[in-house]
């Protein structure tokens, strides 16, 4: 059962999801202006850095415009994939279990699990605590939502702060992404609470280098949690942002401008 106290741990895993994209959008956006400002960085140059990745969706866009797809539904698409992803995360932290390790798939099991220490790993916070590789890994590996809404932020500010230089008004760098952005990142950060919430159920106890109980905690934790309940409300609010960015954004920004 899901009770209270996994509800609160949800929910504050949730919350901590929308507060670093905020504060990583905050911190972009001054960076972008300082950029731009003091440093006499083309906008031009920024705004194509914060939409790089941006670039590897538009085949999907283009073969969606072919078939005649709806634009509204392309970006749903797109999104939804990109949220049950990240909420599949958690169901297969279990093949991070070195215990489990000469199971089905065993080679695939032994990769995730592996030997060699990932220094990369030890800059992020509570890492240089966690002795045994397989659990820094399955705690990085559960800490990617909270990584993705710092990137996902990031990017976020810069292309605002670089755009309204482009198109000559911050307000019009706002407009293109709030009508659909107000729905879409507490949507995203919702599914990546289903992760998320499961870094910091372990958070503590991987300090303490307990593996054995940490995937006990997890295995219970994806037994518990009301993920058709929440996938249905992640695909709803995506298909309803989906639409706002694709009709409603478009034409306020297209009238803006």
């Amino acid at each position: 059962m899901f009770d209270k106290t996994d509800k609160s741990l949800f929910l504050s895993s949730w919350t901590k999801l929308i507060l670093v994209y905020f504060v990583s959008f905050a911190l972009s956006f001054a960076v972008g202006i300082f950029f731009i400002k003091i440093l006499k960085t083309a906008p031009e140059t920024l705004f194509e850095i914060s939409t790089k990745r941006l670039s590897y969706a538009f085949p999907v866009f283009q073969t969606g415009a072919k078939l005649g797809v709806d634009e509204g539904i392309v970006l749903f698409v797109w999104n939804s994939m990109g949220a049950l992803i990240t909420i599949s995360f958690l169901y297969t932290a279990s093949l991070f279990n070195p215990h489990n390790i000469s199971l089905f798939p065993k080679n695939i099991r032994k990769a995730f699990c592996g030997k060699k220490r990932m220094k990369l790993f030890c800059f992020l916070p509570g890492c240089q605590k966690i002795e045994e590789e397989p659990l820094r890994r399955v705690y990085v590996w559960l800490m990617i939502p909270w990584l993705g809404m710092i990137l996902l932020g990031a990017e976020s500010g810069l292309t605002v702060s670089t755009s309204s230089y482009i198109f000559g008004s911050y307000f019009i760098g706002f407009v293109s992404l709030i009508p659909h952005g107000i729905i879409e990142i507490p949507t995203i950060a919702l599914a990546g609470a289903v992760t998320f919430s499961a870094h910091l159920l372990i958070k503590e106890k991987a300090k303490g280098n307990m593996t054995a109980e940490i995937f006990e905690d997890i295995e219970r934790y994806k037994n518990q949690i009301p993920l058709q309940k929440i996938i249905l409300i992640v695909i709803l609010c995506l298909l309803f942002a989906g639409l706002v960015e694709g009709h409603l954004t478009q034409k306020l920004f297209d009238a803006l401008l």
